[in-house]
């Protein structure tokens, strides 16, 4: 990854406008906060909130149930393994995955089952930058999820019986979050590549191979979640490529490359024909047209954008060493929320190595703005 040098390239695209900073979260003033739970570890998953309950796990290998308005912890179930995937909820279920195992909950934190996803040792981070695991996804009652052997699963979500075993090629591993439509389950690899499998045979629809589009020195590994909007399916991630492929062909509508070779390693989300996502060393924030690909605009954050963001009506929420509001239409930054640097610089040869805050998602629930954080905290935050 080279280091980005060149953000004045985009001086005729970035929105240059007043950036309202508020009160630095180690002043001591706890004004913008609700509340906020202290994990042991890290977290990276993003929160599910059902009920008023707040579902999370932590790299303390903890699973978390807490009240949403209020940050009580209501229970706690101790797994394995570091917990690195986010949730799922499944009538009174709830799904996670955990050391190569897919744990099923009851609401009150009991073990309903618990499957085996591959043999082997736990490849928890492949590289310094393998944040993610893949999530499970339901579908009509069916959780399909990847594996570290490059397996896609699925299991009855009620019983845990396997239903589907799809192999990819490459047998490396599988770290999006799988999504099905029409009748397909689509996941990427990190070899770059994306398949779409019929989900009740498991027989191969279509495949797309990032790499025939470029390569670099790393893998061009599919990390981000996958998003279906308008019969097109848009995934990105160290390719340095945003892709939209038809749905029922794999072919590509149009790819938006970064102009410095940078990741593209925000989760995608879309919205009214924008897509937006954020990037690595660039640490920008897109707005594309998701027919077209067209940039409408970029936003510079202050470190690289891991996470996808919330979006309302009129404003963006999303972290990347702070928490930002970004203006919808627009792209001007209209608050911005300083947190402590967790992590120190690293160095890798010339490559010099800044980590961002966050590297879970925000969610909205009840005026406010819930995410996890590298400090190993839960935050709810009062809406900006």
């Amino acid at each position: 990854m080279r280091t980005f040098s060149a953000i004045f390239i985009f001086c005729l695209y970035l929105t240059v406008f007043a950036t309202e900073l508020f009160s630095q979260a180690s002043d001591g003033n706890t004004e913008w906060l609700e509340w906020k739970h202290q994990t042991s570890g890290l977290v990276y998953a993003t929160p599910v909130i059902s009920d008023g309950t707040l579902y999370i796990g932590s790299t303390d290998s903890i699973f978390y149930a807490i009240e949403a308005s209020s940050g009580k912890v209501k229970w706690r179930y101790h797994s394995e393994n570091t917990i690195q995937s986010s949730a799922a909820l499944h009538k009174k279920l709830i799904f996670f995955e955990s050391g190569n195992h897919l744990v099923a909950l009851n609401l009150k934190g009991k073990l309903k089952w618990e499957r085996d996803l591959c043999e082997g040792e736990v490849r928890n981070q492949i590289d310094p930058w393998d944040y993610h695991h893949s999530s499970p996804y339901i579908h009509d009652g069916t959780i399909y999820i990847g594996t570290q052997n490059g397996i896609l699963l699925s299991f009855d979500a009620m019983s845990g019986e396997q239903v589907l075993r799809c192999q990819t090629i490459s047998e490396q591993v599988i770290r999006t979050t799988p999504v099905v439509s029409g009748g397909l389950v689509i996941y990427g690899d990190w070899d770059g590549v994306l398949y779409a499998n019929d989900k009740s045979t498991g027989a191969l629809a279509w495949k797309y191979d990032t790499k025939l589009d470029g390569s670099y020195p790393w893998p061009n590994s599919i990390l981000t979640q996958l998003v279906v909007a308008d019969e097109s399916v848009y995934f990105a991630g160290k390719s340095n490529r945003l892709y939209s492929l038809d749905i029922r062909t794999g072919k590509k509508n149009w790819h938006y490359s970064s102009p410095t070779d940078q990741w593209l390693i925000g989760g995608p989300v879309v919205k009214k024909g924008v897509v937006y996502l954020g990037s690595s060393d660039q640490k920008l924030f897109h707005a594309i047209d998701a027919f077209s690909g067209k940039v409408i605009w970029i936003a510079e954050l202050d470190c690289r954008i891991w996470g996808s963001a919330a979006i309302n009506e009129e404003r963006i929420y999303i972290g990347s060493n702070s928490l930002y509001v970004i203006d919808k239409d627009s792209g001007s930054i209209l608050k911005q929320h300083e947190f402590p640097q967790v992590h120190e610089a690293k160095k890798y040869g010339e490559y010099t190595d800044r980590t961002a805050n966050f590297h879970s998602s925000p969610v909205l629930y009840d005026g406010m703005i819930i995410l996890g954080s590298d400090d190993g905290c839960v935050y709810a935050i009062k809406e900006l």
